[in-house]
């Protein structure tokens, strides 16, 4: 079965309430995880990026560190979160940053970890995650194919590895989708394969399309309302757009059914009828 993420990222917009209503309402849409983000920007941003004006209309803070600080839970309320996961049953983790991060939330007990595009070079935070033996998603936007055949050969064949198409593009067009890659990445690493998508688009036909070339995980960023403060809202999809993705999902995993050809039972009657 074909695992369904709602990318909630930031856009939550640093508030603790915001974020419950999102896990909740892409609970309550059929999303299978959902999963959000933990950085230590003081660790990922030297000090010239953290003390860079931010004059963003989605900015939330003066300088670019102050923003990114303002868009982070804290190890407590990520603890909180965890929780609240628990009760409404649906499992959430992390896109993981740096090295501290990823062992702040190994220390909470997370099963799973993501590598974003921007971080699959960064062979000391893949070495950390790997020591935990545990699921890992790596994506490969703005990527080499040189450069994912480096971070995947940081995975041994004990680690539970998932390698994710991607597009860096926010949104991303259509026409840069590139599904095709994920032949190439399935036969290359003999690995499981997945999409995570950034465009606009949310009728299911991309995530359909990707199901049928072998992902069994779809991420997508998923918000309450598009038109929401912030860099990722524009490239997400509401309430509507994520059922309408999953039930395209749902469609396309029962119409693949079985690879072996036979006469079916409800081609019996029809048989019977037509050749006598």
């Amino acid at each position: 079965m074909v695992s369904l993420i709602a990318e909630l990222g930031i856009n939550h917009q640093g508030s603790m309430e915001t974020m419950k209503e999102l896990m909740l309402t892409a609970k309550n849409c059929g999303a299978d995880y959902v999963k959000s983000q933990k950085r230590e920007p003081k660790e990922c941003l030297t000090e010239e990026q953290y003390n860079r004006p931010y004059d963003s209309i989605h900015g939330f803070g003066k300088t670019y560190g102050e923003h990114k600080e303002n868009l982070e839970f804290s190890i407590s309320q990520w603890k909180e979160l965890l929780t609240y996961s628990q009760e409404i049953d649906i499992p959430l983790f992390a896109s993981v940053f740096d090295v501290t991060s990823a062992r702040n939330m190994h220390d909470l007990g997370m099963d799973i970890y993501k590598i974003g595009s921007g971080n699959i070079h960064d062979f000391e935070l893949l070495e950390e995650v790997k020591s935990y033996r545990k699921l890992i998603l790596i994506s490969s936007g703005m990527s080499t194919i040189e450069e994912v055949d480096r971070a995947v050969d940081v995975f041994d064949n004990s680690s539970d590895l998932v390698i994710m198409h991607c597009t860096s593009a926010y949104p991303c067009a259509e026409t840069d989708v590139n599904l095709n890659v994920m032949t190439t990445l399935k036969e290359r690493y003999k690995r499981p394969i997945g999409l995570s998508g950034h465009y606009v688009q949310g009728n299911g036909s991309i995530e359909s399309a990707a199901v049928a070339l072998g992902a069994t995980w779809i991420e997508r960023h998923f918000t309450l309302d598009r038109t929401m403060k912030g860099t990722d809202q524009a490239s997400s999809l509401e309430d509507t757009g994520l059922r309408r993705v999953i039930k395209s999902i749902r469609s396309v995993e029962d119409a693949l059914g079985s690879a072996e050809k036979k006469v079916l039972d409800v081609e019996l009657e029809v048989r019977k009828k037509v050749r006598g």
